[in-house]
């Protein structure tokens, strides 16, 4: 393991190869993901992990929870993180829509705020939305395509 920043990232397992492959991992950060990537995670400008939301069902197990009288399902914001080699960190980037989809909004969150909670819930529209009870709904960030750590 080698440190850098504030996260931890571990040595490439054949294991985690073998996820970081079914997730449709890339090294560029500026390649575009495939089409069917619905979330990419970026650790210091370096993609992490592309998901599809097959892959991502495969490597995390998703929940169901109600989140201010709605139902939300999906991956925990953690397990996706854990899955996506991201051991420890201070704070991240969370990039999608704002409520009206009209507009792109990035959410900084810090890791002494998530909890298992965190979700980021399939829609019915294939995408992904970060929901949690401790983030007011006007803060939920919808369509979310990208996560940064610095």
């Amino acid at each position: 393991m080698h440190e850098r920043g504030a996260w931890v990232r571990p040595a490439r397992l054949a294991p985690l190869v073998v996820l970081a492959l079914a997730a449709g991992c890339a090294e560029d950060a500026t390649e575009v993901p495939g089409p069917d990537v619905v979330l990419r995670v970026l650790v210091d400008g370096e993609v992490a992990a592309d998901w599809t939301l097959v892959a991502l069902e495969e490597a995390v197990p998703f929940i169901e929870t109600t989140v201010d009288g709605d139902t939300q399902r999906g991956p925990r914001l953690l397990d996706v993180l854990a899955a996506s080699e991201i051991v420890t960190w201070d704070t991240a980037e969370i990039i999608g829509m704002g409520e009206s989809r009209s507009f792109e909004v990035s959410l900084d969150v810090f890791a002494s705020e998530v909890d298992d909670g965190w979700v980021l819930d399939v829609t019915n529209r294939g995408t992904l939305k970060l929901a949690a009870e401790s983030l007011p709904r006007q803060q939920w960030v919808r369509d979310v395509g990208e996560i940064r750590v610095p």
